[in-house]
């Protein structure tokens, strides 16, 4: 290979030509051999000196006698960025750096392995991309810090880096990039989305860690809905999301916000509590993230638009977005967990079911809701009622908890680790329809016989607590009200 025998820093095999191979070294060198090596020419750009570290030669996955190399010169104080592109064997380079900083000098450049002419470059204060085969470049940080990037790697629909430091970043799903670069006009679109896969969740996540522990962030988990705004929205942004069929799936807005947590009432410490990507209406670009959950029905909801509804099952998908009027579409894939293998009509006869079970739930929470506010109110009155007048409402109370099937406490979510007060109750029937709802929706598998003959003895039995809860708000709530406006004191519930 000659005289000066330099370190070999960079071997880059062709993807697409047999026998082609190339080779840097750190003392300025670029090496070609198009017979494995039985005969090598010096292919090195003219412009590069001696001791120019050639770290790193990508031989282009799309063309033979293409490739790109990062050159640094740091050692020979010379912080100047380097990149060479050649599409002619290395008769010919050109150097590339239209846009990279003038101290940001290179450590790794590497070529998108789907869409030609996308080129992403790793400095020693961040990574860049071009998307135009290296004629222009920009910055591609996002939450990225100002670290030395090592090295980066594409890996199927993901860009890897690693940092000076062993730190190893993703960014997730690079399919907004590739269409850019096959179309890089600055209009407002929706990208196409890649395929989403259905996974079940996890039934026990165990405690989160310590924020001050050094863990990485998990990939988003759903569908990732990419979409570029030329100009901020004047009015809310929409995406709406379809089955195979057109019925509605789920419909989201710029102008809906996630529920507020309340740190009184909440279970968990509130920095355990993930919050949901919301829909952006803002210039530029922006990333969505659909769980692959249908939307909770309104009862179950409790007033949040971003509360999830049964998982969406395997299938295509229309996605629609609608900014100040234009509308844009793309078709979304959802794929099934490649480790499991059912049939379609094994998914088929869990969302039906599941549907089934939350068409219940809901029934029961409509129902319920006024006899919930109705016990708040009871509660709040039983302090500071006459002796006379608490008779009266221990009685209602009683008939109330018999509903309910739940004893008001100071800390009302607590009292629902307890076993219910009564059978045939709404906290008894809600536990029962809520058991049947995980043992459906959260696995990959058909419902079992069991769980099916769950639901039907819930569904015949259900309508008898429905019953209750309206003869305890309307028929038996009139009666109290009654003998308590006959003793001069206030009603209850009104």
């Amino acid at each position: 290979m000659g005289p000066r025998r330099g370190v070999i820093y960079a071997i880059a095999p062709s993807r697409v030509a047999d026998h082609e191979l190339w080779v840097g070294t750190d003392d300025g060198k670029v090496w070609r051999t198009g017979d494995e090596g039985a005969h090598w020419i010096d292919v090195t750009p003219k412009a590069l000196t001696g001791w120019s570290k050639v770290g790193i030669i990508d031989a282009s996955p799309h063309a033979a006698d293409s490739a790109v190399i990062a050159v640094d010169r740091h050692r020979l104080d010379d912080f100047r960025p380097y990149i060479y592109r050649t599409h002619d064997g290395g008769k010919n380079w050109k150097l590339i750096v239209d846009g990279i900083a003038p101290t940001h000098f290179v450590n790794s450049v590497r070529e998108d392995s789907e869409q030609p002419g996308l080129l992403y470059a790793g400095t020693e204060r961040g990574v860049y991309v071009s998307f135009d085969d290296g004629a222009h470049w920009q910055p591609l940080q996002l939450n990225l810090p100002r670290t030395s990037v090592r090295d980066l790697q594409v890996k199927n629909d993901d860009l890897v880096i690693a940092t000076h430091g062993r730190g190893f970043w993703i960014l997730d799903d690079i399919g907004a990039l590739r269409q850019l670069a096959a179309d890089a006009s600055a209009a407002t679109r929706l990208f196409a989305p890649a395929a989403a896969i259905r996974i079940a969740p996890q039934q026990f996540t165990g405690t989160p860690m310590p924020k001050d522990e050094p863990t990485a962030a998990n990939p988003p988990s759903g569908a990732v809905i990419d979409y570029y705004l030329a100009n901020a929205a004047r009015e809310p942004v929409t995406l709406t999301i379809r089955d195979a069929r057109g019925s509605l799936v789920r419909q989201y807005s710029s102008a809906d916000l996630p529920a507020p947590h309340d740190a009184a009432t909440s279970t968990v410490a509130l920095e355990w509590v993930a919050t949901p990507v919301t829909l952006a209406a803002s210039t530029g670009m922006h990333r969505f993230v659909w769980p692959l959950h249908y939307a909770a029905p309104a009862a179950l909801a409790a007033g949040d638009a971003y509360a999830d509804g049964v998982r969406a099952p395997q299938g295509e998908y229309a996605l629609e977005l609608v900014v100040d009027g234009q509308h844009y579409t793309q078709t979304l894939r959802v794929l099934p967990d490649p480790r499991v293998e059912l049939p379609q009509a094994a998914y088929t006869a869990q969302f039906e079911l599941a549907r089934r079970i939350e068409g219940l739930r809901a029934e029961l929470a409509t129902a319920a809701r006024p006899v919930k506010d109705l016990q708040a109110a009871l509660s709040a009155r039983l302090p500071v009622a006459t002796t006379a007048d608490r008779a009266v409402l221990d009685s209602f109370q009683a008939r109330v908890i018999a509903v309910t099937g739940s004893v008001p406490t100071s800390n009302p979510s607590n009292s629902w680790w307890l076993p219910p007060k009564t059978l045939d109750s709404v906290r008894f029937f809600d536990g029962w329809l809520s058991a049947a709802a995980s043992a459906v929706d959260d696995a990959d598998a058909a419902p079992s016989a069991d769980v099916r003959a769950a639901v039907e003895q819930a569904q015949t039995r259900l309508p008898a607590v429905l019953a209750a809860c309206a003869s305890l708000h309307r028929d038996e709530l009139a009666a109290l009200n009654r003998k308590l406006r006959a003793a001069g004191v206030a009603p209850l519930g009104t």
